[in-house]
């Protein structure tokens, strides 16, 4: 049903809002209590937001007004890491394209007086680091005055941006629960946009006045989103409208950005604004020479370019105005040995178009911070990062050059399983990057422990990792001092056996990302063989046991999980026979097989030696909620496999004849 409501009584029902007194607003609100919403600390009021764009689709401007009731005192928490602080506020802006016309907060005492602050008395802070030095992201950050429980916090804010990039969208759904949410969105009829509702049921009113269209969404008890342990991205599963501008003024400069209809458009619109910065120079000749001379197989340049990135440029972020799409040359990267993503990204296509492959930069939005990509709604409102696509004797890597610990052949795992807009000049197309599987990812432990006499256990240990499980490991070791590193590693053996007193360690493979990353240790575990019965017996663990054990915890989960990536353990515990003695207990062999897990785990005497190898391995990246329980079950069979004892009792003495 199409309803008629003329656009100054909606913007006058949106700044009127804040004339409401404050005791009449205390009146008004009263029945939101703690009780009536068990386990929120506050709860929004009302959401309202509306963005308009001007009839040549050129500019526009979202104002925005919101009322947080504060319930308990746990909304007062600000102290380091509270999650439920509520006081510390900020309104954010992009100073290249936007001006923040106008911000009033008041604070509406349980009492009904009113505390009032604007943009003066906040603080507008930039978020510049030594990673990302020229950026335009800005934020006016403050902190609510006289809030206590029962207050009531209102904001009222407009911005206005000079160039459209993005129209955007709007969240009905808060970590709050949520009694009220309206957005709305004014263009010219002709302004082009599609637009999606997400995880909520409900549809736009459409009216129609002169040469404008108002499309107005509105939602009411929304629940609060309630972040998880390594969910998938919110954005994935929050309630909201999503709205894709087809025109993208910000990019007027560049013809085949004018319309964007098709990520293919997108890709061409990219494609444009880059390819000034695609030329190859006489320095970045020389690199290309001298890597063709050196190797000979398509896959062995591959290795040479990545190496030379790692080797040769640092990452240096550049991010004000266009400079978040439009690269440094890949000439400037070469010769200044620095970049950000898009630039690196760059230069790692021209060199490998400049060795015989077919190599392009691509647009990508990380799983964890971005989830999935619409593909219905094409335009660049989704990406975050830039990587390359390169094809080498038959197969595709993807190459992440701000991924400084990786082997050329691993694929970060915030890049996978995800679509991405392929840069190709010929023909751009919309890609999806694969999955890497379990083996990509590796760990293969060997662990022999020999007899010291008084229940001590000697401990020889040797850790070979590939991969994601390499990388994070090389970035440890890259990050932390040799204290850091000692302390670490001895605090991550401690979870297996708190007793353990290391005497050595050492590790390989952080120089040179394509070497398998490799820790060394030896050690001792006092009081490793306990009385049982008339001999002994010695618990064995897995070793550097897995994170994702902890994904499990919950007893139940809202929204799926994130993996993260695939892996593949492999263990082999070797336990000495002591002397005088023979084995009275070994631990049974295992297999199980499910779609979230393989295990194997298999025991048997291999001369002095009681040996049992455990393998096993994760097989799905994301587990949706219904398949939690399921999952759960899995995962606590491969925990139970992972510890098991080993029994030895005197050898029996043969009867004489």
């Amino acid at each position: 049903m199409r309803t008629w409501i003329p656009v100054w009584l909606s913007l006058l029902v949106l700044v009127g809002g804040c004339a409401t007194s404050g005791k009449a607003l205390v009146e008004q609100y009263q029945d939101v209590t703690p009780s009536r919403f068990e386990g929120a600390v506050a709860v929004v009021l009302e959401n309202r937001a509306q963005a308009r764009v001007d009839d040549r689709g050129e500019s526009m401007y979202q104002e925005v007004f919101q009322r947080i009731k504060l319930l308990n005192r746990k909304a007062l928490d600000c102290g380091p890491d509270a999650p439920n602080c509520r006081l510390e506020r900020a309104v954010c802006y992009n100073e290249t394209w936007d001006q923040v016309e106008f911000i009033n907060v008041r604070t509406i005492t349980p009492e009904g007086d009113v505390l009032t602050m604007d943009k003066d008395d906040m603080s507008d802070r930039t978020f510049t680091t030594w990673a990302i030095p020229d950026q335009d992201q800005r934020c006016f950050v403050y902190r609510v005055k006289g809030a206590a429980p029962g207050a009531i916090i209102e904001e009222h804010y407009r911005i206005r941006s000079r160039k459209i990039l993005g129209v955007g969208g709007f969240w009905f759904q808060d970590r709050d629960p949520v009694i009220e949410a309206v957005y709305t969105l004014d263009t010219p009829v002709d302004y082009a946009y599609k637009w999606k509702v997400k995880n909520i049921d409900i549809k736009p009113e459409e009216h129609r006045q002169g040469n404008r269209l108002v499309r107005v969404w509105k939602a009411h008890d929304v629940p609060p989103l309630v972040t998880e342990h390594n969910m998938i991205a919110p954005d994935d599963v929050a309630a909201q409208v999503k709205i894709a501008n087809q025109k993208i003024a910000a990019f007027g400069d560049f013809p085949a950005c004018l319309e964007i209809k098709s990520w293919e458009d997108m890709g061409r619109c990219w494609i444009q604004m880059i390819e000034s910065r695609q030329q190859v120079t006489p320095a970045i000749k020389d690199v290309i020479e001298k890597i063709a001379a050196e190797t000979k197989t398509e896959t062995d340049k591959v290795k040479a370019v990545w190496k030379y990135m790692n080797e040769n440029v640092r990452y240096v972020g550049l991010e004000r105005g266009l400079a978040g799409f439009i690269p440094l040359s890949a000439g400037v990267v070469c010769s200044k040995k620095y970049g950000d993503c898009k630039a690196v990204a760059g230069l790692i296509s021209v060199l490998c178009r400049g060795l015989g492959l077919r190599a392009d930069p691509i647009l990508i939005g990380t799983r964890p911070q971005l989830g999935d990509l619409d593909v219905d709604l094409p335009g660049p409102f989704h990406f975050n990062h830039s990587i390359a696509r390169v094809e080498a004797d038959g197969k595709v890597y993807w190459l992440d050059a701000t991924g400084r610990y990786d082997s050329f052949d691993t694929t970060q795992y915030r890049n996978q399983g995800v679509h991405v807009v392929v840069g190709n000049p010929e023909k751009p197309f919309l890609d999806e990057i694969p999955v890497q599987p379990p083996e990509q990812n590796s760990s293969s432990t060997r662990a022999v422990f020999s007899y010291g006499g008084d229940g001590t256990l000697q401990l020889e240990l040797k850790r070979v990792t590939t991969g994601n499980t390499a990388s994070m490991l090389r970035a440890r070791a890259y990050q932390y001092n040799a204290k850091q590193w000692r302390d670490w590693i001895e605090g991550y053996l401690a979870d297996s056996y708190p007793q353990i007193r290391v005497i050595e360690q050492s590790y390989q493979g952080k120089e040179h990302n394509d070497d398998h990353f490799v820790i060394t240790i030896k050690a001792k575990l006092p009081k490793a063989l306990q009385p049982a019965g008339k001999g002994v017996s010695f618990q064995v663990k897995e070793f550097f046991p897995s994170s994702a054990f902890d994904d499990f915890t919950l007893p139940k989960r809202r929204y799926a999980l994130d993996m993260g990536l695939l892996w593949l353990r492999k263990s082999r515990f070797e336990v000495q026979i002591p002397q005088g003695m023979d084995v009275a207990g070994m631990p049974r062999n295992l297999e199980y097989q499910d779609e979230f897990v393989e295990l194997e785990r298999l025991s048997q005497i291999e001369g002095d030696r009681v040996v049992t190898q455990l393998t096993w391995k994760n097989k799905q990246l994301i587990v949706p909620p219904e398949k939690y329980q399921q999952a759960r079950k899995a995962f606590q069979k491969v925990l139970d496999a992972t510890s098991f004892v080993v029994m030895f009792e005197p050898v029996k003495k043969k009867k004489q004849g």
